[in-house]
């Protein structure tokens, strides 16, 4: 590959090709673990398929040259923002949003800067979400971040946004006035479709009758692992743990104890009790008895 720099600073070059490198796997492998979360809790991949590039020497060199800067490995990382560049496809416009915030949401996730092309499209009519990110990248001494430029996009978009490319390349950028009002009423009509397709999804959900059981079994298993979240990056001293459940057998047991000793004394005295009563009941009859004699006696008389 030739280095679009002088041949001194080719050493510097393989390393800092290396920090971008290693910060596209990492971003991958994020978007891959959002991705099949995704299918697991909804049935449904909002991420329809994912492709990362480092940018050519000649796109960097090209790219310093407008903006009128030296080709040096230091201009290079400064000022090129999208040397590690990832493009994710979408099926619906308001899942490039969710993929934006889940990706804003991770803890070691910088974000940069935000261009929001959908919101506010070129004049050309391209419509693109473009975030420029860093993430942490650990080597043996040291940690760096490094940043990773994501565009992210319906079906649509790419497709409108790839043939642009391509018509634009054969005409080195300088395409006629005809062919770049076309491209844009095809970029309106891509507009249009994004919004429908859209549209139709959301109807669908609404009647879709299983999603009132399906919101209930997201709570269930989000409560679940809620609870089991903090085992995962922890270990059990199984010792310590032997310890307690003796610890906690041997209070059961004194629990127990106790509870059936309470029981034993609160049956003596519900039978003491008992018993008082049979002797009250009978000294009563034997009065009555008495008291019958009594009245017998002095009718007699």
């Amino acid at each position: 590959m030739d280095l679009p720099m002088f041949y001194n600073e080719e050493e510097e070059w393989k390393k800092v090709m290396l920090m971008y490198d290693s910060a596209l796997k990492e971003v991958n492998t994020k978007l891959e673990i959002l991705n099949e979360e995704f299918k697991l809790n909804h049935q449904y991949n909002p991420i329809e398929h994912i492709t990362s590039r480092i940018k050519s020497p000649q796109s960097i060199a090209k790219k310093l040259r407008h903006n009128g800067r030296e080709l040096t490995v230091e201009n290079i990382v400064k000022y090129v923002n999208d040397v590690a560049g990832i493009r994710i496809i979408c099926s619906f416009t308001s899942d490039i949003y969710r993929i934006a915030d889940l990706i804003a949401k991770q803890s070691d996730v910088q974000v940069l800067k935000v261009k929001d092309y959908i919101m506010f499209p070129k004049p050309n009519g391209y419509t693109s979400y473009h975030m420029i990110i860093s993430v942490p990248i650990y080597l043996s001494s040291t940690m760096v971040n490094v940043k990773v430029e994501i565009q992210i996009r319906t079906i649509a978009m790419d497709f409108w946004a790839s043939l642009e490319h391509k018509i634009y390349y054969k005409f080195e950028g300088n395409a006629p006035e005809r062919i770049r009002k076309e491209l844009k009423e095809c970029a309106d009509i891509v507009s249009f479709l994004d919004h429908k397709m859209l549209t139709l999804n959301e109807e669908i959900k609404i009647h879709n009758q299983e999603d009132e059981l399906e919101q209930y079994k997201e709570v269930i298993s989000e409560n679940f692992q809620n609870m089991i979240k903090d085992s995962y990056g922890t270990v059990v001293d199984e010792d310590n743990e032997e310890a307690k459940m003796q610890v906690i057998s041997e209070s059961i047991k004194q629990e127990t104890k106790e509870a059936f000793l309470q029981a034993a004394a609160y049956e003596e005295e519900q039978k003491e009790q008992d018993k008082n009563k049979s002797d009250e009941n009978q000294k009563k009859k034997e009065n009555k008895k008495s008291d019958g004699k009594h009245t017998k006696f002095f009718r007699l008389r």
